[in-house]
């Protein structure tokens, strides 16, 4: 192990600033629209620390003691984890059997490092935002940094090898060590660009180890170029102050005003993260200016040493106390404070005693046979403290393997298990009605319009397409009894922008012709022009409807209402289908995440489709084939039954007409 590198305290600030990112961002406070960068910070950071020390290693011991460093880094990062997890999936077992069963299907995953590769492999959408999430969701940051400990150090090691057989000087190996890491952090930016589609679900891209490294090479990168002298140490104290505060300032102002949906951050937004943030550390390191004192400041040293502390405890505390919902101010308060405390108790009484070797001390306190006095009374006090901490570990261990076996979880296993089953059903049944459609070839050429069927008749005869998402796949059944000639295309975690795509596929591929589009796939991600190239796609003149959300884990709730409400009152031919409205104080609707449908909520949702659908093709009056109609109708229905309406049809003539349900 090398020597022990100088202690910068402004590093602990910049540590104190990403969490507290982090935390606000978690929190859904509207100030830190993009606070996950916060975790950018942190990679380029420990990119920074690590490098430092296994450069000052390799230099003077001629090796990297990997066995140790890699025992190091556990001890590190293992003990706290290990214990939140257990913790969190023994309260959430009590108060929370959504959020226990999640957890207990992540928990291996979180532990051990590879939690990103895991959502990633079983298609997990990091951007579902209907429904409430793993506990452990956070972790896979975590899992990327292990993951870059366990790699990085071997490639350092393989290039210092190389160098010497070759007779390489000190410079020379720190150029080779350079030109390697930059290399791979800009291989790792250009894939992040290169797979991040616009069209897509960008949860590979934010998960994944080889699209994120570059965050963590370019902080490993600062430390080469300081460890070797690369770079100037001390700049000019105006040339120092100036790079600092306007790196800094840029850093926040990106955090607080770019939304955090924006395709800008794959597009070169992390990166220009990446940056700002080395430059912040460069200069920290450097003289001392207005930046690095404030950085260096009591309070956020304190917080900058209890970061990765709070960075666990904080996520899974908010899920359990407010499900993810943006919060009112003494609940946010509420979980700040519980936060920080489960944080400052993890950090004296497990992280620091382990991180210092506890267990070690106890172990050989065991093996040896103390002589004097002194010796008894300090293997007395080792033991005192090892046992508290064992005593902790032993006792939270129980308690996890307790709710794991004891525990039932049947209800919300099933729920998770009935989704997964559904999508999977509604998938077929999309395939066995255009299977059905095109079997049927083109239909007749007598039709019959709208105007001059009764309500049933309507429902039947239309063909329309529904594009949904995890809350369409619990309407499905309801759907296609209602509109049997009709298709009903839904998915589990399909973000807004796919519904453009999915519309492209029948339209393009599909040859789908059919009298209208239902766009319900609106749950998951904020509107970003979506609505209008839909609308372009079918034409001014096919009638579009469009559905509300009820989706209280995320902040863009009343944002897309609001577009939603807009782009039809501004849009002919577009109607309202005001789920949000119809659903306002029924409880009853909703599954424990207070998004997903149970029964009588489908049956609720199905209703307000349809009684949007009536009112509309009573005035579109749109021809349908009346090979379509089982009845036979034909041009000569009673126009009594044609003019039947419900209660909720509005005679007036306005197109925009909404039809929410009480």
């Amino acid at each position: 192990m090398g020597k022990k590198r100088r202690y910068i305290t402004g590093l602990d600030g910049i540590r104190a600033i990403a969490v507290i990112m982090v935390l606000a961002y978690h929190l859904k406070l509207a100030l830190f629209k993009s606070g996950f960068l916060g975790v950018t910070v942190f990679f380029v950071l420990s990119g920074y620390l690590i490098t430092g020390i296994l450069i000052s290693e390799v230099e003077e011991e001629g090796t990297i003691d990997l066995k140790n460093f890699w025992l190091r880094r556990i001890r590190r990062l293992v003990p706290a984890v290990m214990s939140m997890a257990v913790v969190i999936i023994f309260v959430s077992a009590v108060v929370n059997r959504v959020i226990f069963t999640k957890g207990c299907k992540d928990f291996l995953a979180s532990v051990l490092g590879f939690n990103n590769w895991w959502q990633i492999f079983n298609k997990v959408s990091y951007f579902e935002a209907a429904g409430v999430p793993s506990p452990f969701t956070h972790c896979w940051s975590l899992a990327i940094e292990t993951q870059f400990y366990l790699i990085y150090p071997l490639i350092l090691l393989g290039i210092y090898k190389l160098a010497k057989s070759r007779g390489e000087g000190r410079a020379k190996r720190g150029l080779l060590f350079a030109g390697v890491t930059l290399l791979l952090a800009m291989i790792s930016v250009i894939l992040m660009i290169v797979l991040f589609d616009p069209q897509q679900d960008a949860s590979r891209v934010y998960y994944g180890t080889d699209t994120r490294a570059f965050s963590l090479l370019f902080g490993a990168l600062l430390a080469i170029l300081w460890d070797y002298r690369m770079v100037p140490r001390r700049l000019s104290a105006s040339v120092n102050m100036v790079l600092g505060s306007v790196s800094f300032a840029v850093l926040l102002v990106m955090t607080i005003a770019i939304n955090g949906s924006s395709n800008f951050w794959y597009r070169g937004g992390e990166f220009v993260g990446t940056i700002l943030t080395v430059l912040v550390i460069y200069t920290v390191l450097g003289r001392k200016t207005w930046l690095s004192r404030f950085l260096s400041n009591p309070v956020l040293k304190w917080i900058g040493d209890r970061s990765y502390s709070i960075y666990l405890w904080h996520y899974p505390i908010i899920l359990l106390i407010s499900k993810g919902i943006k919060a009112s101010w003494w609940i946010t308060l509420i979980e700040i404070v519980l936060s920080v405390v489960l944080a400052e108790l993890s950090y004296r009484f497990i992280e620091t005693p382990i991180r210092h070797g506890i267990i070690g001390e106890y172990l050989n306190i065991l093996r040896s046979r103390p002589k004097s006095r002194q010796e008894k009374k300090r293997q007395v006090q080792v033991a005192r403290r090892s046992l508290k901490v064992m005593a902790g570990t032993f006792v939270l261990t129980v308690s996890l393997i307790l709710c794991m076996i004891f525990v039932p979880k049947k209800n919300a296993l099933d729920t998770l298990q009935k989704r997964e089953a559904k999508a999977k059903e509604t998938g077929k049944m999309t395939e066995e009605q255009l299977a059905k459609q095109k079997a049927n070839g083109s239909e007749s050429g007598d039709t019959i319009c709208t105007a001059d069927l009764t309500d049933d008749e309507i429902l039947e005869g239309l063909n329309l397409l529904l594009i949904g998402d995890s809350i369409a796949v619990d309407v499905t059944d309801d759907f296609y009894e209602m509109f049997p000639n009709s298709v009903s295309d839904t998915k589990i975690g399909r973000i807004t922008s796919l519904g453009k795509q999915v519309l492209d596929s029948y339209i393009d591929e599909k040859k789908w012709e059919g009298e209208g589009v239902i766009f319900a796939s609106l749950s998951n991600s904020p509107i970003n022009g979506e609505l209008e190239a839909i609308r372009e796609k079918i034409g001014k003149d096919m009638p579009l409807f469009l559905t509300t959300v009820r989706i209280p884990h995320d902040t863009f709730e009343e944002e897309s209402n609001s577009k939603i409400k807009k782009f039809v009152e501004e849009n002919d031919h577009t109607y309202l289908i005001d789920w949000y409205a119809a659903s306002e104080g029924h409880d009853e609707y909703f599954d424990a995440d207070d998004t997903h449908l149970l029964p009588a909520g489908a049956k609720a949702y199905a209703k307000c489709i349809k009684e949007a659908v009536l009112a509309a093709y009573k005035k579109e009056n749109i021809e349908i084939p009346k090979s379509r109609l089982s009845s036979g109708a034909d041009t000569s229905t009673d126009s009594s039954n044609a003019s039947s309406t419900d209660s909720n049809t509005d005679s007036s003539n306005d197109n925009h007409t909404d039809t929410s349900t009480e």
